[in-house]
């Protein structure tokens, strides 16, 4: 159905009170693209109407030194179509740092804010010098972030500076240092030198430059209303804010699938065996080597790599080592599905084994009919639409901005070996004839630390992105862990797992503080999580024993706890009462509360041996 007629169709639903089936079919429709710039908007407009009453949509405020309203409903629409329900609020046209005191004396719920600068006041020609001009408008942001962060408890996305011309001095004076150009250059350096640890950068530079600029601003516009972005321009502007409000709440996606067969290589393996396939020195081949290197690249930052392939499972593995031109190896992928199965069902496998939900997944296949079929089974997972020609698949993965996040750390870089590894952890598991002797051969070991500085960054991303192990989904913020464990016997504990495989890195998390209503020596859990690459390890017994050990060090008597429930947690409903608590309240909410004496309490069994020591 052409989108105009989506639009009308999806209005005449709404009229009928059939709203929730028309944000559904606007949400299938966004995410297979192909909208103007005007129907984004008209899409946005739509959805942030019936999303006013939703109070679990996810709230951004976009504050700018110019009109914001036309990108402010692409954001909208794009993060629709992303799966992400985002009730945008509108601010005033520059009127930044009210807007902010306003919304945080009201007492208003905030979750991001998105900063969106012009250049009047950088570029003005007011009697300061250019040095002058940067810092004062980055004292103005910062300022800005700090209101944000500290009174709204907001997570930011900044955008930087760009300008529509290079103005009366020409396209190379405009480059020098005072130059209109050059200005603008230093602003964003020195924005993003200071940016705050979480928050995300917008590179306003890149992303008109994309398009290309007399496309992407309207001088016509921003005359009349003071917004410079034209139709496009705020459709793809609104599509980059969508990826940064997921960058800065839920993270990147995790999983990149991939077929093989004229993905990876050209040809079909099965018919020109591993050294006939199209790779390395011609054009076409050049191509394919060329996404090859692209994707060993996300792998190296963290990504993690599956193979699912239409495929005879021993012809699908041959060029992996048999072709010198590859570029991927299998120690590059955490799964390999290579069957005669229909996609859906073999990417359902690939989710099961990795134990990573199918939202995390996106699929990159060349064949038009398996991303159709992924597409109408799997609504989950985010589909690439591939071209035709090899040349375009960097491009066009990269344009879905799956995998954009606020930093990358060491943990991230570690973590596709860490999956790979652990898939040859569950081979050696098969030749074991029970658990326990499978357990007690990996050697494992556990080493419980104090949260620190060093792991902060690693601690605030599984705060952030940790769901299915995790008992109350608390999510806090740098600021909020460190102002929680400021308090006097707070505690913090971490886990790192290693075993004879490999190191599983910093996997686990606990954080406690004293529990004021319950009287003295009771510790109260706020935070208990772990990645769930780990479970059916005994880590959380594990975890149990060493804070329990803790506790008593701290002169604790009773610990209590709660868990409530989400979507995805139900793996630990139980996991209090594995543990040897006792239920000692009920809500009506499903919140249940748990409590248990240290004295009194069993010491459960673990394969996992400890360090040498706590370390602090």
């Amino acid at each position: 159905m052409p989108i105009r007629d989506l639009l009308k169709e999806c209005t005449g639903l709404r009229k009928a009170g059939q709203a929730d089936r028309a944000l559904a079919l606007l949400g299938n429709a966004l995410r297979r693209g192909g909208f103007t710039g005007e129907q984004v908007d008209k899409a946005g407009r739509f959805i942030q109407r019936e999303l006013k009453a939703d109070g679990n949509a996810h709230r951004v405020l976009i504050l700018g030194q110019c009109t914001t309203t036309w990108v402010a409903n692409a954001l909208t629409a794009h993060a629709w179509g992303r799966g992400m329900a985002v009730g945008v609020i509108d601010g005033e046209y520059d009127n930044v740092i009210q807007e902010l005191l306003s919304a945080a004396a009201g007492g208003e719920r905030i979750d991001t804010v998105v900063f969106l600068p012009w250049h009047q006041r950088l570029l003005g020609g007011d009697g300061r010098s250019a040095p002058q001009r940067v810092d004062d408008e980055v004292g103005f942001w910062r300022q800005a972030w700090s209101i944000a962060r500290d009174q709204l408890k907001a997570r930011v996305v900044q955008v930087g500076y760009d300008c529509d011309t290079s103005g009366p001095l020409g396209t190379h004076l405009a480059g020098l240092p005072d130059g209109p150009v050059g200005l603008i250059r230093g602003a964003n350096e020195s924005l993003r030198r200071v940016l705050p640890q979480g928050a995300y950068f917008v590179d306003m530079d890149r992303v008109a430059g994309r398009l290309g600029r007399d496309q992407f601003y309207d001088p016509r516009r921003y005359h009349w209303t003071k917004q410079p972005f034209s139709e496009a321009g705020a459709a793809m502007l609104g599509e980059h804010l969508a990826s940064a409000v997921r960058a800065v709440t839920t993270g990147p996606k995790k999983v990149l699938v991939l077929d093989l067969d004229n993905t990876l290589w050209g040809g079909v393996v099965g018919e020109t065996g591993p050294l006939g396939i199209t790779l390395g020195e011609s054009p076409d081949g050049e191509a394919f080597r060329a996404f090859q290197q692209y994707v060993k690249g996300l792998a190296n930052r963290g990504v993690v790599l599956a193979v699912c392939s239409k495929n005879n499972p021993e012809d699908a593995r041959e060029p992996f080592g048999k072709n010198p031109d590859m570029v991927l190896t299998m120690e590059d992928f955490a799964a390999f599905e290579a069957s005669w199965d229909p996609k859906p069902t073999a990417i359902e496998r690939i989710s099961e084994t990795l134990r990573l939900g199918l939202e995390s997944f996106v699929f990159f296949d060349d064949n038009p009919a398996e991303r159709e079929h992924v597409r109408q089974v799997l609504p989950g997972v985010e589909v690439v639409d591939v071209p035709d020609d090899a040349s375009g698949y960097v491009r066009a993965l990269e344009a879905g901005l799956w995998f954009e996040a606020t930093a990358v750390s060491g943990a991230d870089r570690q973590r596709s070996e860490q999956y790979t590894t652990e898939r040859k952890r569950r081979d050696a598991e098969q030749s074991f004839g029970s658990i326990e002797d499978y357990l007690g051969s990996l050697e494992m070991i556990g080493d419980i630390r104090e949260v620190d500085d060093a792991d902060m960054q690693r601690v605030v991303q599984l705060l952030g992105k940790t769901n299915q192990f995790n008992l109350t989904t608390q999510r806090h913020t740098e600021e909020g862990v460190r102002a929680m464990l400021g308090e006097p016997s707070a505690v913090g504990l971490t886990l790192r797992l290693s075993d004879k495989f490999g190191d599983h890195g910093l996997v686990s998390l606990v954080l406690a503080v004293p529990d004021t209503g319950g009287g003295a020596g009771v510790l109260r859990i706020d935070t208990w999580l772990m990645s769930c690459r780990v479970i059916s390890r005994t880590a959380e017994q594990f975890m149990f024993l060493s804070l329990l050990e803790y506790a008593e060090r701290q002169g604790c008597k009773r610990i209590v706890g709660e868990y409530i429930p989400t979507k995805k947690n139900q793996l630990v409903a139980d996991l209090y009462s594995r543990m040897g608590f006792d239920r000692i309240a009920e809500h009506d909410d499903g919140r249940v509360g748990y409590g248990l004496d240290i004295a009194t309490a069993e010491r459960p069994a673990t394969f996992i041996r400890p360090a040498e020591a706590v370390h602090g």
